[in-house]
């Protein structure tokens, strides 16, 4: 779970902490207050995109660290290379944005790309956003969610991947009966993409490796002299930590007899002697290991530079490049060697179109069975919030072909794609007696935003990340609605943690651990705050919440008496 979080020189925010607790968290504040750059700096933290807009006015850079905890922590350092970090119960996660709009990340203090981070962000967080509803009305996302709920993510990879296999074996088989001409060009093309990614010689690893050593040439200068000091002031200069250490040690052992503590005392400060020694060794090898290196340097930012740009021109990642330069080979080695006959070309499209027929089939079997409980579950939390008879249900319907798809892509009027053989659509009924219909056509922004919830709630399980954050997801809801909402994320804090940005008091009362954000103007300028709220702070944050500028004596009493009831009802 997320445990820490602290924000420095972003927009509104000079400098802010706020340490989260397991369970159910609300963030609250009035409007402009920085809920919005708490999110966006969630959102960089965990591999989102910001540029230089994001710095404060007049700072050189924003920075964003938080430190996650649990168990989850080892299944995010899985993202990591196989040199990185592999112990710790902790993670500590860092994103810098410098006012050029520069960008580094940070994990454990080592610097990695972007990407990754988003890879060990999504272990870590779901993010729901105050829109996120709309994502109903895209066709795809009623797939998504059904095949992430019942745990169909095998079967999808292995689905993909057959399909993916098709489709090269076509193309290959379609330009051999092109003709000679058909298979020299792509001969050609295939040859001189090898010949160019040769000539970088792109290695496993090195973008990473780059990236490290670009990171101590630019920094040199400030890591020798920190690391020069640190060896002596713990070592070799006057006055050294460990010369200290052994006189205090020898003293206090000397009274051993005396004192069996100060005996004990003597006998712990000899144990941390070695570790001490060695950082400071360490330390000195280091310092004098590091040297400036303008020319190094130059040649490594040239290196990247010709990586990155070869890497978007094959639309992929710089890490990606050398299993891009193995698969071209075996591309070209396999047209080279002359296996261009259409009889085994037929062969190998037939194998492998029953092949992804096959994982097709395994696909809509699962899906067609999971499909109507799945849609029962959403049912009941739609009903539980305030939705009366409202019916959601999940259609598996096979694709059709049309004229342009291909034929080993067609059996019994079904069209294969690389998703599957069917399409899958959200289906809404909003009274009873009503036939459902796609939920696109019928259902209003509110109750898309009800839907989206009980949906999250319905598949809560089915992630075993530890973090669920939603960002004002209660969007045109409230009164009793609202406190079923508040029931609701409740519920779902049940053995995780969930963070809610919310602007309704109903929801705020419900919640374990209740903060506010606040904006002050000094000097001229707004600064952002945040702060956990006491039990008597909360009733007044509900109140203002239920007042706005004005906050009633009445108003007080029924933010104490919602509190009450929230606290209830969270249990």
């Amino acid at each position: 779970m997320l445990t820490d979080l602290r924000i420095r020189s972003l927009a509104v925010i000079e400098d802010l902490e706020i340490g989260f607790e397991p369970g159910f968290n609300v963030v609250t504040g009035e409007t402009g207050a920085g809920k919005t750059m708490l999110m966006r700096a969630l959102g960089l933290v965990l591999g989102g995109r910001g540029g230089a807009e994001l710095v404060r006015e007049g700072a050189k850079e924003a920075e964003i660290e938080a430190i996650f905890a649990g168990d989850a922590v080892a299944a995010a350092r899985a993202a990591l290379t196989d040199d990185g970090p592999t112990e710790g119960s902790e993670l500590a996660v860092r994103r810098v944005v410098s006012a050029s709009g520069r960008q580094r990340a940070y994990v454990d203090d080592r610097l990695i790309t972007t990407m990754r981070l988003a890879a060990i962000g999504e272990r870590l967080v779901h993010v729901y956003g105050q829109h996120e509803h709309q994502s109903l009305l895209r066709a795809e996302t009623a797939r998504l969610h059904l095949d992430a709920a019942v745990g169909l993510e095998s079967l999808v990879a292995t689905m993909a991947s057959r399909f993916r296999a098709l489709v090269e074996v076509e193309e290959r088989l379609a330009a051999c009966v092109a003709g000679a001409a058909g298979a020299e060009a792509r001969r050609e093309l295939l040859a001189f993409q090898c010949e160019e990614l040769a000539r970088l010689a792109p290695r496993t690893g090195e973008i990473e490796a780059l990236e490290r050593e670009r990171a101590v040439l630019r920094h040199a200068e400030r890591l020798r002299d920190t690391a020069a000091e640190a060896e002596g002031v713990l070592y070799a200069g006057e006055g050294a930590v460990l010369d200290v250490l052994a006189r205090v040690a020898q003293r206090l052992g000397e009274l051993r007899t005396l004192d069996a503590e100060l005996g004990i005392a003597a006998d712990l400060l000899g144990e941390v002697r070695p570790a001490i020694e060695d950082a400071a060794l360490r330390a000195g090898a280091r310092a004098r290991a590091i040297q400036a290196d303008p020319g190094r340097l130059e040649q490594i930012e040239e290196r990247v530079a010709a990586l990155q740009r070869l890497a978007r021109k094959h639309g992929a990642e710089p890490e990606e490049l050398p299993a891009r330069r193995e698969a071209l080979e075996r591309a070209l080695a396999e047209l080279t060697a002359g296996d261009t006959d259409p009889a085994v070309l037929e062969t190998a499209a037939a194998a492998a179109a029953a092949a992804a027929w096959a994982a097709a089939d395994a696909l809509t079997a699962a899906r067609a069975r999971h499909a109507p409980e799945l849609g029962r579950r959403i049912t009941d939390g739609i009903h539980e919030l305030a939705l009366g008879n409202a019916r959601l249900e999940l259609a598996v319907e096979p694709h059709r072909p049309t004229a342009a798809t291909p034929r080993r892509h067609v059996r019994n009027d079904v069209a294969l794609a690389a998703t599957g053989a069917e399409q899958v659509t959200w289906m809404f009924a909003p009274n009873p007696g009503e036939s459902a219909r796609p939920l696109a056509k019928v259902a209003s922004g509110g109750e898309l935003s009800r839907i989206m919830l009980a949906i999250k709630a319905a598949t809560a399980g089915a992630t075993d990340v530890p973090t669920l954050l939603f960002d004002e997801v209660d969007a045109g809801i409230g009164g009793a609605v609202a406190e079923t909402v508040g029931r609701k994320l409740a519920a779902l804090a049940a053995g995780r943690q969930v963070i809610c940005i919310t602007h309704l008091p109903q929801i705020a009362a419900c919640a374990e651990h209740h903060f506010a954000v606040r904006k002050q103007v000094t000097r001229g300028r707004t600064r952002s705050s945040a702060e956990r709220l006491s039990d008597d702070e909360r009733v007044d944050e509900i109140a203002r919440m239920l007042a706005g500028v004005t906050v009633t004596k009445e108003a007080r009493r029924h933010a104490a008496e919602l509190r009450r009831l929230g606290a209830q009802r969270s249990r």
